[in-house]
């Protein structure tokens, strides 16, 4: 069988083809990775943010009531006296 060379399959280059698509795959799947984790990230974030804001109208809400509690606790012992 006579040498490949004179031939032109190139070996070397479909090394190189592999190399550069397993480096671009690398680098596509660290792409990926890290947009997944942003993703997740914004969404905690965003339900924290949301906790909290349920939270503070919680908040508000029995001041409010504590208010109306302590105004008519208040009305009833005037009127008592």
């Amino acid at each position: 069988m006579p040498p490949l060379r004179g031939r032109g399959y190139p070996f070397a280059r479909v090394t190189e083809t592999f190399d550069v698509v397993a480096i671009a795959y690398a680098r596509w799947k660290r792409a990926v990775d890290l947009l997944v984790r942003e993703v997740v990230h914004r969404r905690e974030a965003q339900a924290r943010e949301e906790e909290r804001a349920r939270a503070e109208r919680r908040v508000r809400n029995l001041r409010r009531i504590v208010r109306r509690a302590l105004s008519e606790y208040s009305r009833v012992q005037i009127s008592r006296q």
